[in-house]
């Protein structure tokens, strides 16, 4: 089932923002997330779940870079936990592992495949919804006042986006923190909190496929 699910994906690299545009605001930073390092595996003293709302934190071990669907080395691993402040709401929003599967999508305001993406599955959940059971976050990672649509938050609002979403620090932390090379980009995570799936792109088959790979995930995500 995963095999199909990434056949499927792997169409979706040829929609993507990334390297090959202006390099100081696509590509993923080298600095260390504030509480763990990506090569020595520490792990944050502080729970995700003791913090207060405010700045946007990451918690646990940095996923490697992301390169290549088959034989990612993150499936299998235990993602970062985030705790940030729901840019449309003010709520808290803890993007961790609550025993249900998660489902975490990365966009950028000046990004096109983002932009398209975001208004595809707005206008698709006005008649339809994704299966019960996951959870779907969003995170504005990259953002640059200097460039289009901006802010995000006008931008998510204007589309009508239904889910909680944070923002990146201002040192890319989850970008780093979740190995992200490239916009839009998805992290899948079953609901024993290990990694089953990583890409970049648009979602192939658009927002159908996306309640696929929840259904997927519903069914244990092996």
């Amino acid at each position: 089932m995963r095999r199909a699910v990434i056949g499927l994906c792997a169409l979706a690299l040829l929609a993507a923002c990334g390297g090959g545009e202006t390099a100081t605001t696509t590509s993923a930073p080298s600095t260390d997330i504030a509480t763990t390092s990506a090569t020595d595996g520490a792990v944050a003293t502080t729970s995700a779940a003791d913090t207060t709302p405010g700045p946007t934190e990451v918690f646990g071990t940095a996923l490697p870079k992301f390169e290549q669907l088959e034989d990612d080395p993150a499936v299998g691993r235990t993602p970062p936990a985030v705790v940030g402040t729901d840019l449309l709401t003010g709520e808290v929003v803890r993007i961790t592992n609550q025993g249900r599967p998660i489902v975490i999508a990365f966009y950028a305001h000046w990004c096109p495949h983002c932009q398209n993406e975001v208004a595809e599955l707005t206008e698709w959940l006005e008649t339809n919804e994704l299966p019960a059971g996951v959870d779907f976050y969003a995170v504005s990672v990259l953002e640059d006042p200097a460039r289009g649509n901006h802010p995000p938050t006008q931008w998510l609002a204007d589309e009508g986006w239904q889910y909680p979403v944070v923002a990146d620090t201002p040192a890319w932390s989850v970008v780093d923190a979740f190995g992200l090379q490239s916009v839009p980009y998805l992290v899948a995570v079953n609901a024993e909190n290990e990694v089953v799936l990583r890409f970049a792109g648009n979602i192939p088959g658009g927002p159908p496929e996306l309640a696929a790979l929840f259904a997927f995930l519903l069914d244990g995500g092996t």
